[in-house]
């Protein structure tokens, strides 16, 4: 445009005035009736915070917790149990793109995210309140299923591991215990080192060793080593065998008790007051872009003449 400048552009719309006057104040009232076409929507909203959920790596809980929320498996459990597809009105069978469309349905209707305190917001929108709420409800409950069998999985493979670790050396510790007892049992001895000192003591001052005095101290020269060696290795294996064994009974507390993975700060609430759709934003977007357009229209019929 030649010659165009502000003061022109501003002539130019103080003269078309009342039509662009008109065609806001049309645009207003086309956009209010229109939004009656609109469904309706509630919003029922929760917030939820990890527990019993441990750092891995870099991930804290929450964003744990988050990425369980947003997993297939609680998404495609959800659309089954309260038939979503259906609610939605998508046909994955014959029309093509079908998942794709209930993925942004989804996105659309349930939102999930992060807030500043370490918890996680869940909101679920729906034209039915109550269903909103009740899909909320089952989005946290199925989230928790899922967590708890994950866990149970893998406790699973350490409670597997352990048990082995117990077996053997439960194993190792009869092998030993029954080593031990064949040497006292062969030479009589219950206490070695106290048996030992109190030979001493009778040898030292010339008295003479019955038969099964003289059988201990046999057994004290022959085997003494071997019982010390014998009695640190049954003292090893078995503080070895209480460690497993704690860790054992952890594990198995994990497998058979329902652990909860969160905490509510906020349950899932019931709304009465709709949350969209917002009539005057789409009153005001609606005005805004008709006076935007009608702006647009008049400077460029107008282009040609020279504005002074």
């Amino acid at each position: 445009m030649e010659n165009l400048n502000s003061l022109s552009i501003i002539k130019t719309i103080f003269k078309y005035w009342k039509m662009i006057f008109l065609v806001m104040i049309s645009a207003a009232l086309i956009s209010f009736a229109a939004s009656f076409l609109i469904k309706e929507k509630y919003k029922s909203s929760a917030v939820v915070y990890p527990v019993n959920l441990f750092q891995n790596s870099e991930e804290s809980p929450s964003e744990q917790l988050l990425q369980y929320f947003l997993s297939e498996d609680v998404k495609y459990k959800l659309a089954k149990d309260f038939k979503l597809f259906d609610r939605y009105g998508i046909d994955t069978v014959t029309s093509k793109g079908g998942r794709a469309l209930f993925n942004y349905m989804f996105i659309e209707n349930i939102t999930v995210s992060p807030t500043i305190y370490e918890s996680i917001e869940i909101n679920v929108k729906d034209i039915d309140p109550a269903f909103a709420q009740k899909l909320n409800i089952a989005l946290v409950n199925n989230t928790n299923t899922l967590i708890r069998e994950s866990k149970k999985a893998i406790v699973g493979q350490y409670l597997a591991n352990t048990k082995k670790v117990i077996a053997v050396q439960s194993r190792e510790l009869d092998s030993i215990s029954n080593s031990i007892l064949k040497i006292k049992t062969e030479y009589d001895l219950i206490d070695g080192d106290y048996q030992a000192k109190y030979l001493s003591k009778q040898i030292s001052t010339g008295s003479s060793l019955n038969e099964n005095g003289s059988k201990q101290v046999k057994g004290i020269k022959e085997k003494g080593s071997e019982l010390k060696i014998l009695n640190g290795r049954i003292e090893s294996t078995l503080n070895s065998y209480t460690q497993i064994k704690i860790k054992n009974d952890a594990y198995l507390l994990d497998v058979s008790g329902d652990m909860d993975y969160y905490v509510y700060v906020s349950k899932p609430n019931l709304q009465d007051k709709k949350c969209s759709p917002v009539r005057w934003i789409i009153v005001m977007i609606s005005s805004l872009s008709a006076l935007l357009m009608t702006l647009a229209f008049i400077i460029y019929k107008n282009r040609s003449k020279e504005f002074i």
